[in-house]
């Protein structure tokens, strides 16, 4: 398993499985949405993948959006 930047986020983070194709920095197809890195990983190990990376997913609102009072 490779972990991306943050090996240690925040609890409520959620993880996705990023699988790359042949040549340098081509994802292939990403997985979501796992709780926890651990659960993510074993997705890829029960798979079979082999060139993989866990990394903790972010979720951007967009821009413009008011709150509701």
């Amino acid at each position: 398993m490779r972990l991306g930047e943050a090996d240690d986020p925040d609890s409520s983070s959620m993880f996705g499985v990023i699988l790359f194709a042949a040549g340098p920095r081509r994802a292939r197809r990403i997985v979501l949405a796992f709780d926890s890195a651990s659960d993510a990983d074993a997705y890829a190990v029960e798979n079979h993948y082999v060139d993989y990376l866990v990394a903790p997913l972010s979720f951007l609102s967009p821009a413009g959006i008011r709150r509701v009072r």
